[in-house]
């Protein structure tokens, strides 16, 4: 497994406090983040003006999802542009995303 310093790139979150997916190279060396996404379907919350549980009935629209390093990005552009922060659901559960790194599990749905 590719490493820097000995440490597994999927380990790595950040370098000097950039986000590890914005860094695209490293001493000249190109870094491919191998970023694989699946479309979802996602209803959003901000969780400031519309409580977070409103992400259950919001309308949803379509995001790209990095299920390997668990990362959120606007629809197309896998790899390249992040989801707002905020309160996303599949009208089961409740996700929160911090719009850079950190995508999980908030609550359940009510029924």
């Amino acid at each position: 497994m590719p490493s820097i310093n000995g440490i597994d790139f999927n380990n790595i979150n950040s370098i000097n406090g950039v986000s590890w997916n914005s860094v695209t190279d490293i001493s000249g060396v190109d870094i491919s983040h191998g970023a694989s996404c699946t479309s979802l379907s996602f209803g959003y919350s901000d969780g400031r003006r519309i409580k977070p549980s409103n992400s259950c009935l919001a309308t949803p629209f379509f995001y790209d999802f990095d299920s390997t390093n668990n990362l959120l990005y606007v629809s197309g552009k896998c790899g390249v542009t992040f989801a707002t922060a905020g309160y996303y659901s599949d009208g089961v559960t409740i996700y929160s995303w911090d719009g850079s790194s950190s995508w999980s599990v908030f609550d359940a749905c009510g029924i």
